[in-house]
């Protein structure tokens, strides 16, 4: 199994999403871009891989919202549709209490949870975490297993007190090459490299 845990700082979380506006409720796009890049492939959703968006803006935040590759019926992949799922979950999920978590539709489901608390419980189900960061080592070199999480921040990147957290969690610094990448990039790339692994 493949996941991604996108930390989305500045992203809305709450439900009244201006659909013609994406960029300016808190990179909403962008977040929408990565959810679809890291699932769909021509023709084909992939099975084995979900995603996690963690949205941390105004104005009711945390929330973490799963897609799940292989649960998803019906889903268009374009940035607004992608919006719309986002906002019909953030409802769904307005008066949850911290740490539960209900179901949008199918292969969806919103929790309020944290980052830290999210990273933790995947940390305790997989043996490789892995960080998006400049100066890990070159993807191309890193021993990458069949089963991993992937972490990375959206534009803001990760605070730096975060890189402790990880670090006592042993996760490992990857880069994915010498330019800055824009976070919808990220899991196109991952998914190319352990494709052609095999």
């Amino acid at each position: 199994m493949r996941e991604f845990i996108l930390r989305a700082r500045k992203a809305k979380t709450n439900s009244d999403i201006n659909m013609n506006e994406l960029p300016k409720e808190g990179k909403m796009d962008a977040v929408c871009a990565t959810i679809a890049n890291a699932l769909w492939i021509s023709g084909a959703v992939r099975q084995d891989t979900v995603i996690h968006v963690v949205l941390e803006g105004p104005t009711n935040g945390p929330k973490t919202i799963s897609f799940s590759g292989n649960g998803i019926r019906g889903l268009y992949h374009d940035e607004r549709a992608m919006a719309s799922y986002i906002a019909a979950a953030l409802q769904r999920g307005a008066w949850l209490k911290l740490n539960e978590e209900t179901k949008v539709r199918a292969g969806v489901r919103i929790a309020k949870k944290s980052f830290e608390k999210l990273v933790w419980e995947k940390s305790n189900e997989y043996k490789q975490i892995i960080v998006l960061d400049q100066n890990g080592t070159d993807i191309r070199k890193f021993d990458l297993k069949k089963d991993f999480v992937v972490i990375f921040g959206s534009a803001e990147g990760l605070p730096p007190k975060t890189e402790k957290f990880l670090k006592d969690l042993k996760a490992e610094k990857v880069s994915l090459g010498p330019k800055m990448l824009f976070a919808a990039h990220c899991p196109i790339i991952i998914h190319n490299e352990a494709d052609r692994r095999g």
